[in-house]
């Protein structure tokens, strides 16, 4: 995986994720909701797409639906506090990180993700 896109309405959060990724050697592009990250798809075409549940103008699980429509090569990471069992089928993440989520383990999911597709960096 080579290309994250960030789907993050929380600044210090995004700012964290975006610095843990971009100092372990990802492209990263950070989008402040999950409509912003939408629209970005076509354009970044990325490898995984991080992002949180509880955003404006877009909730993280209809982002991750339009993602398998979108890109169906790229993975999905769900990062919210949210209980996943209240997401619809097509709304669950390739994987989960419950907040508060530290740059360790967003960085070991990530190459956990990266391995499992072949993709390792």
């Amino acid at each position: 995986m080579q290309k994250i896109l960030i789907a993050e309405d929380d600044p210090v959060l995004s700012m964290i994720y975006e610095i843990t990724l971009t100092e372990a050697g990802f492209e990263v592009l950070l989008c402040h909701d999950g409509q912003e990250a939408f629209e970005a798809l076509g354009s970044f075409s990325p490898d995984l797409v991080i992002t949180d549940h509880s955003m404006p103008r877009m909730s993280g699980g209809d982002l991750i639906s339009a993602v398998r429509r979108a890109c169906p090569h790229a993975a999905t990471l769900m990062a919210s506090g949210v209980d996943t069992r209240l997401l619809r089928a097509d709304q669950h993440a390739d994987a989960r990180l419950e907040k508060p989520i530290t740059p360790g383990r967003l960085l070991d999911t990530v190459r956990a993700l990266e391995a499992a597709r072949g993709r390792g960096h």
